[in-house]
């Protein structure tokens, strides 16, 4: 016999799978701006431009990023983050210090501007897909949370090129210092597209001061506050941080025994690895993966506040999110 839920009472949602838990589509802001402007879905793009959400390009000129110069930029989406500023720069210091409060030790070090560049990309992952007063995919994200989004995908990327190449994550950082590996490394030009970031490099070196130690900026101003709770955030981020470092992992185990070219999958499975001192088969190891992804999301399905884990994942269906 079911039991039904006390009249007046509504029943939580129930569980995501985990790549919608951990992925944005095609959602947009308060202004109807794509959070993924110029890599969101064609087809949402027309749709924006159908709607009237400007979508300018012009080509770069700033004479302080040789790596720029002459490339394609979204005017409008730089227009967007500029209008945004003193609220995107307050969001980052807001998120620095919290982090700061958990994480002494990270102020002003590469790994803190790891974290605090990762909470920022979270950050619209929880509002929309908690269970309590979630924002509607389309149209009600608060503008200056898409903008610390998009800021603190391009500032992550640099950061874990920086790590994969010096592997101290417990070094001191300047935001010049960050600024100049960006510029040398090509991190503000897309290599599939050529599209190149349209924020002034100022801009972005003021964005990363915040996020180091605080500079420029005053968290107590921060709307975040009255958006969510950081021990919310901070819960589903070290659990999505659990998982995009045991992808990380497994692919670059995977990597290791495919390189030599084909290898059937009784071989693969077969195959025996080594990871952090055990010996596993791979087939084995595979299994624990997929259990992981699993208990991960059922894991952020209750920091959410949903009913239930979610739909049991297939092997296929964690490995489609590599």
């Amino acid at each position: 016999m079911t039991t039904m839920p006390p009249a007046g009472d509504k029943a939580a949602p129930r569980g995501l799978a985990l790549d919608r838990l951990l992925t944005l589509g095609d959602h947009s802001d308060e202004h109807g701006r794509l959070l993924l402007e110029d890599s969101a879905s064609r087809g949402a793009q027309k749709r924006a431009k159908r709607a009237g959400v400007p979508m300018r390009s012009e080509r770069c000129q700033y004479p302080d990023s040789p790596s720029r110069q002459g490339g394609e930029m979204n005017v409008s989406a730089y227009e967007a983050l500029r209008h945004d500023l003193t609220e995107v720069l307050d969001g980052f210091a807001w998120l620095a210090e919290r982090y700061q409060q958990v994480h002494p030790s990270g102020r002003s070090t590469l790994q803190g501007l790891l974290d605090v560049s990762n909470l920022g990309t979270t950050l619209p992952l929880v509002l929309f897909h908690r269970s309590e007063d979630p924002v509607p995919p389309h149209g009600a994200l608060p503008s200056p949370v898409a903008s610390i989004f998009k800021a603190s995908r391009g500032i992550f990327s640099a950061a874990i090129d920086l790590l994969n190449r010096t592997s101290d994550a417990s070094q001191a950082l300047a935001a010049a210092d960050v600024v100049g590996f960006a510029e040398a490394n090509g991190h503000f030009r897309r290599r599939e597209t050529g599209r190149v970031c349209a924020a002034p490099t100022r801009m972005i070196e003021r964005a990363i001061h915040a996020i180091l130690i605080g500079h420029g900026a005053d968290p107590a101003r921060s709307a975040l506050d009255e958006l969510l709770a950081f021990a919310e955030l901070w819960a589903f981020y070290v659990r999505h941080n659990s998982f995009s470092q045991a992808s990380s992992t497994y692919k670059f185990v995977l990597g290791n025994l495919t390189e030599g070219g084909d290898v059937g999958p009784e071989e693969l499975l077969g195959a025996s690895v080594q990871v952090d001192g055990r010996t596993w088969a791979f087939g084995d190891f595979t299994q624990a993966f997929v259990d992981h992804a699993n208990l991960v999301q059922a894991e952020l399905n209750h920091v959410l506040g949903r009913a239930d884990p979610g739909p049991p994942m297939s092997m296929d269906a964690v490995l489609r999110l590599l």
